[in-house]
């Protein structure tokens, strides 16, 4: 929307424009109410979704970058921003990984979370805490921080802010999807303003004439609603298209069980290692809105709440320390030792065995090379600290 002003003697020349802005928005009023976050997002998505089906990505989604143009909320300055808004920064751009058309719905998301609930998921006063917070600490409870917000609200949002970009939504489309079947726009009350007016209704002759015969309206009427009724039984019961698959990622295994089974699913799970608490879904497959028939099968994959140690050894100390920052270990103390298989400052040991599975934020420890253990000239033992063969003088 685009607010011009005047001077007082109206000279137009003096008029100033002014954009409106969703960050100005959410500083001045905080968290929005539900109907206006669908109208609000619904808009940016359609937008975002249009961006990337021409392979175009923002990489700096954040309030500031979405205005009001005309009637619709959009965003700007596609493609421009090099490093992006830490607060807003997907866990994969925190980490240095490539990125597509996913990393911009983290951040849209962490956008829908700061609209929903009037605060961001993650914020500290440095920017490395707040990117290994997107890396690795599980998002707050929407509804913690304003109870306002809707369970199914809630269940949008934590997925849109999923960890791995292979559980969020994996198109704008189906994020907006989700958003449209999570929030409710009240009906207004009747005889209100906001009512659309009713259509004049026009009489209907009490028979409607063809040649010589005469046919009732009930003769068409009849067989057309049991047309109808027919067509939408079919679509309820699977034979065109099948059934919509509803969103239940963030839910427990058995909330979501529960809910699948009761929309006629059969429910497959299995159990994958993430940061979320444990017996959280994680991902579902087919993804929520595709439409399923035949067996309407759904496979559910539910956190372990643990996640593995991964393969250390030969890694530098610092692609070490990030590969367990990525998966929300801690990388605690680290000890040197002689070593003839590595160069200094590369890691031999994680302290823990490739494949343990601990909690998150857990320690590990890690063990350096801090060069040779034995003379590469005269094979004798290299003594703690010497820079130099106590035999023959080679230089370490």
């Amino acid at each position: 929307m685009i607010e011009t002003e005047q001077n007082p003697e109206g000279v137009d020349d003096t008029a100033v424009a002014k954009t409106t802005v969703l960050a100005d928005v959410l500083k001045e009023r905080g968290a929005l109410p539900e109907p206006e976050l669908l109208r609000t997002f619904t808009q940016v998505l359609d937008d975002l979704e249009l961006a990337h089906g021409e392979s175009m990505f923002h990489r700096d989604i954040s309030p500031a970058r979405i205005v009001l143009d005309g009637e619709a909320w959009k965003l700007t300055d596609y493609g421009l921003a090099k490093v992006g808004t830490v607060r807003y920064m997907s866990p994969e751009r925190c980490q240095g990984k490539p990125m597509d058309a996913r990393s911009d719905i983290y951040s849209l998301g962490v956008v829908l979370y700061q609209a929903a609930t009037g605060r961001l998921p993650f914020d500290a006063e440095m920017k490395f805490q707040i990117m290994e917070a997107h890396v690795g600490t599980p998002p707050p409870s929407p509804r913690a921080v304003n109870p306002a917000v809707s369970s199914e609200l809630e269940r949008v949002i934590l997925r849109a802010l999923a960890k791995d970009p292979a559980g969020r939504f994996q198109t704008a489309g189906e994020f907006k999807q989700a958003l449209e079947g999570a929030v409710r726009v009240p009906s207004p009350p009747p005889g209100s303003s906001a009512q659309p007016a009713a259509a004049p209704v026009q009489s209907a002759p009490a028979e409607v004439r063809s040649g010589p015969r005469r046919v009732k309206p009930v003769a068409i009427i009849v067989p057309l609603a049991l047309a109808v009724a027919v067509v939408a039984g079919l679509l309820l019961t699977g034979v065109f298209g099948g059934r919509r698959v509803p969103s239940v990622t963030g839910m427990s295994g058995d909330e979501a069980a529960q809910v699948l089974r009761g929309k006629g699913f059969r429910v497959e799970t299995d159990s994958m290692d993430d940061t979320l608490a444990a017996g959280t879904v994680t991902v579902q497959v087919p993804s929520a809105g595709e439409r399923v028939s035949g067996s309407r099968s759904v496979k559910l994959s539910v956190s372990t709440g643990k996640v593995a140690v991964p393969v250390l050894t030969g890694l530098t100390l610092a692609d070490a320390r990030a590969r367990l920052t990525g998966l929300a270990l801690n990388p605690a103390k680290v000890d040197s030792q002689y070593n003839d298989g590595y160069g200094v400052g590369i890691v031999l040991s994680g302290g823990l065995e490739a494949g343990t599975k601990l909690a998150p934020h857990s320690n590990v420890n890690l063990t350096v090379s801090a060069g040779r253990a034995t003379c590469l000239q005269c094979g004798a033992r290299r003594e703690a600290g010497a820079k130099f063969c106590t035999k023959c003088g080679y230089k370490f």
